[in-house]
Parts: C-alpha cells; sequence; structure tokens
C-alpha cells in the first residue's frame, strides 16, 4: 500500500527532449564570464597567457563533466551531486557539497540580477536598475514555474542564439586577422609572464562552471540513457570551439593593452566581442551584440535558477532539508525550493544597494570558489564510484558512458581544484585587501566547517567501498540497440548528426 501511495504522489517529470539537453550542453553554460570578462583574462596573461590557462580549465571541465555524465546515466537523479557524495563517499560530505552548490547558484542568480541592468544602460537610464532587474527576475521565475519542459525549451533558443554569435564572431575574427599574430609579437604573447597565467585561471574557471548542468538535468530527461552521453561528448567541441576558439580569435584581433580591456565586464562597450566587430567595421552590429549578451545574462540566471532549485530538492528528499521543500505540484514542478531559492536570490541581490557593495562582492567571490569545491566533489565521488563496481565485479565496459582515462582524470581534477582554490586570492595578501581574502578565502573556510560540525553532529564516517550502494535507483539498460550507428557517405552523416542537434 505505501509503495502504491508512494507512486501515486505527484514527481518531477522526463519532458527535457534530446535537442533541449544537447542544446544546454554546448550553448547552456557560455554566460558573460566570455562575452563580457574575457577581455580581462586577456589583459591579466596575454594572447597565449590566457589561451594556456583556458586549456588547462578545459581540461578539468571534460574529465569532470565524462566524471558526472558516467554516473548520471548509471542513476539518473535530479541535483544529482548530493545523492552521489552521500552514497559514494560520506553522508556529511555529501551534504556539505550539496548546500554549497545550492548556495553558489543561488548567488549567481543574484549576480546576474545585477549584471542585468547594465546590459539595458546600453539603450536607455530612465528605468531604475532595481525594476529591470525585479522584471527579469519575475520572467525567469514564471519560466521555471512552468516546469523543466519549459526551462528546456526557453534554454533552447537562448543557447542557439549565443551559439550562433560565437560562430559569427570567430569567423569575423578570423577574417579581420587573417591568422595574423602581431599583436603576440607587439605587445607580447605573455603580459605578466607565468603569475598572469596564473590570474587567469580564476576567472576561466568562474566562465566555464556550470558544465555539470548536464547531470542535474539527467532526472528530467525523456531517456537520460541516450539523451546523457550524447550531451556529455557534445562538451569536447564546446571547450574547442567555443572557448578556445573565441579566447584565441581574440588574441589575434585584439592587443592585450587595450585599454577597453582594463574595466572588462564592468559594461557592455568592453565586450571582446563588440571590439572585435569594431575593427571589422560592423559597429552597426552593437545593438545586435547588446542584444546577445542580454540574452546570455538571462539565460545564465534561469539555469541558475533551475539548478539551484532542483538541488535544494534533492536536499529535501534526502532529509537534509524541511520536508515540506520536497513538494512537487500535479504539473512536475518544486513549487517551494523554486519559491524560497527566488527569495533568497533576491535577499542577496539587496546587498548591492548597501553602499560600497562589500557584501555583494564577497557574496558573488564566494560563488565561484564554490565551483571548485563542486568540481573536487564530483571528481572524488566518481573516484570512488569505480572502485565500488569493480569491487561489485561491474565492467566499466557495460556503462552507458564511460570516463576516459581513469583515474588519472579524477585524481588531476581533484588536485587542481584544491590549487586553484588555495592560489586564487594569493594577489590579495599584498597589499592586503580584506574584501578580496574574505571573499576568495571566506568559502574555503565556510565550507570546511560546515564539513567538520556535520561530521562532529552525525558522526558519519567515510563508507567502506564493500558497503557502497550501487544499486539504489540504478537505470535499466541494455547495450543492443544500433539503431543509432550512422550510414551512408560522410556528409550525409554529418548532416544527420546537424538535424538530430536541432531537432
Amino acid at each position: 500500500m505505501e509503495s502504491q501511495l508512494q507512486e501515486q504522489e505527484p514527481h518531477l517529470k522526463r519532458s527535457l527532449k534530446a535537442r533541449h539537453l544537447a542544446m544546454i550542453s554546448l550553448g547552456g553554460v557560455i554566460g558573460q564570464g566570455l562575452f563580457l570578462s574575457a577581455g580581462g583574462n586577456l589583459y591579466r596573461a596575454g594572447p597565449a597567457g590566457a589561451l594556456i590557462a583556458y586549456s588547462i580549465i578545459g581540461f578539468i571541465v571534460y574529465w569532470v563533466t565524462f566524471s558526472l555524465g558516467e554516473m548520471a546515466t548509471y542513476i539518473p537523479v535530479s541535483g544529482s551531486f548530493t545523492v552521489y557524495c552521500r552514497r559514494f563517499v560520506d553522508k556529511s560530505f555529501g551534504t556539505t557539497i550539496g548546500y554549497n552548490y545550492w548556495a553558489c547558484w543561488t548567488i549567481i542568480v543574484a549576480a546576474e540580477l545585477v549584471a542585468l541592468p547594465l546590459v539595458m544602460q546600453f539603450w536607455t537610464n530612465k528605468v531604475p536598475d532595481w525594476a529591470w532587474s525585479g522584471i527579469f527576475l519575475v520572467i525567469i521565475y514564471v519560466l521555471n514555474m512552468c516546469g523543466a519542459r519549459s526551462y528546456g525549451e526557453a534554454e533552447y533558443w537562448f543557447s542557439l542564439i549565443k551559439i550562433i554569435a560565437v560562430l559569427v564572431f570567430i569567423i569575423v575574427g578570423c577574417l579581420t586577422s587573417v591568422f595574423g599574430f602581431k599583436y603576440w609579437k607587439d605587445p607580447g604573447a605573455f603580459s605578466n609572464g607565468a603569475l598572469g597565467v596564473v590570474n587567469a585561471f580564476v576567472l576561466a574557471s568562474f566562465s566555464m562552471q556550470g558544465t555539470e548542468i548536464v547531470g542535474i538535468t539527467a532526472g528530467e530527461c525523456e531517456n537520460p540513457l541516450k539523451q546523457v552521453p550524447r550531451a556529455i561528448r557534445n562538451v569536447f567541441w564546446r571547450i574547442i570551439i567555443f572557448y578556445l576558439g573565441s579566447i584565441f580569435v581574440m588574441g589575434m584581433v585584439i592587443p592585450w593593452n587595450d585599454e577597453r580591456n582594463l574595466s572588462a565586464g564592468s559594461g557592455v562597450t568592453v565586450s571582446p566581442f563588440t571590439i572585435v566587430f569594431e575593427k571589422a567595421g560592423l559597429q552597426s552590429v552593437a545593438h545586435i551584440m547588446n542584444a546577445v549578451i542580454l540574452i546570455t545574462v538571462l539565460s545564465c540566471a534561469n539555469s541558475g535558477m533551475y539548478v539551484s532549485s532542483r538541488t535544494l530538492l534533492c536536499l529535501s528528499k534526502e532529509g537534509l532539508a524541511h520536508k515540506r521543500i520536497s513538494h512537487i505540484n500535479k504539473h512536475g514542478v518544486p513549487v517551494w525550493s523554486i519559491t524560497i531559492t527566488a527569495v533568497i536570490s533576491l535577499i542577496t541581490f539587496a546587498t548591492a544597494f548597501i553602499p560600497g557593495k562589500a557584501l555583494f562582492t564577497v557574496l558573488t567571490d564566494l560563488s565561484g570558489i564554490a565551483g571548485f569545491v563542486t568540481w573536487g566533489g564530483i571528481c572524488f565521488a566518481h573516484f570512488r564510484f569505480r572502485k565500488a563496481l569493480k569491487f561489485n565485479g561491474h565492467r566499466v565496459q557495460d556503462l552507458p558512458i564511460s570516463t576516459p582515462f581513469h583515474p588519472f582524470g579524477d585524481i588531476f581534477g581533484m588536485i587542481a581544484c584544491v590549487v586553484i582554490s588555495l592560489m586564487a586570492g594569493y594577489s590579495y595578501f599584498v597589499p592586503p585587501d580584506p574584501v578580496g581574502l574574505i571573499g576568495n578565502y571566506g568559502g574555503l573556510i565556510v565550507v570546511a566547517c560546515l564539513f567538520v560540525i556535520l561530521k562532529l553532529w552525525t558522526k558519519s564516517k567515510m563508507i567502506p567501498i564493500a558497503e557502497i550502494d550501487i544499486d539504489t535507483g540504478r537505470a535499466e539498460y541494455s547495450f543492443t540497440d544500433d539503431s543509432e550507428k550512422a550510414t551512408g557517405p560522410l556528409w550525409k552523416r554529418t548532416m544527420g548528426k546537424i538535424v538530430s542537434v536541432l531537432t
């Protein structure tokens, strides 16, 4: 009887289609870090230094995404980080990672609400900033309250626009520079040597955060066993084409000492995308570029509310938050988790109006460091997941998708996330900058304290490999379906792949 009642309870609906997930995986995390702030990295490191920084971070992202994708197809649940880390590592560890990730994206939503009025100022100054922020908050709240299908449809079109914009940018940049490397010679390939590359790591990491969204959506995909692996494989091309391709073009067309790079991210007019189009003699596209940047920021806020609400929902279902938060209405919408996330984002947004904006600056810096904690947690959970699979006699070859070169990727990811987190704020020590130091290291201290408190309170211990549960929630899959194997000429197979992504 109890099981029948549970089946009748409202639950998240698997309404995300293959085209939604494919487009989210390609363009969902392309945000203001690339469109607005990449010029700042060009100034910090120079064209070669920035390319090295983005390549190394892309290397980490690649393995983190595959590690998460492997677990998400094996056990497809929404808000998966808490489940995987609690089940494969330690209950206190999973709880810490879950709340860290929820706080991270809730703050990111607030940061996007602050950025949106800056974009609108390009067209008019007659509307107060808080009014624009309020309008866009209502828009993303309504989109999320309409369910995963609404979120996926919005992100499909947002991502498509961003992808087209980046591809046009790369083409225009290549035609403008004719693959010339004059700015690599003068003013130089590196602006500040090795230290410049280190400085660029942090912003490069911030701009690539959100890759793990594909894993979060696994619980609401129509067919996660097929859709998630396909989306995960798209990540490689996103890193190569959209991030490394864009940074490479910027370095060829824009000298690192261009004055507009000094304040990159402070307004729309300093976007490196705008600078490249200006150099190509296409100043008339400024309004179009500003509209694209608006969509980019709105897309990031929309994804932030979706991800943070699903994480909070998962925490509630695991008994780590009030049980009312796990309420899902008959349309498959987690009403309370979305509403609470929106309210916390609004409160965080309000700190931007405190004179000096010191508190808001600290909060937004905390959200950036929280991303490294999440990546490291994913790598650790996957490392132990693989050990549990081996112990129970499961073959890696039988998984819907498998992470290449294991365990190298997990070990490298864990070490890299720790190192980058610790060196992120080194420049704030001399001269001492309290706001910068708290923003960069306060998050690590809070996470460490939360973990220790939970360990003492719950007396939880790391789960022995032999006791790890790898069966609850496991997807049923077979490996005899060869229907999707492409046949025919190369051009026909290529067109088929393009159509499959867009439909």
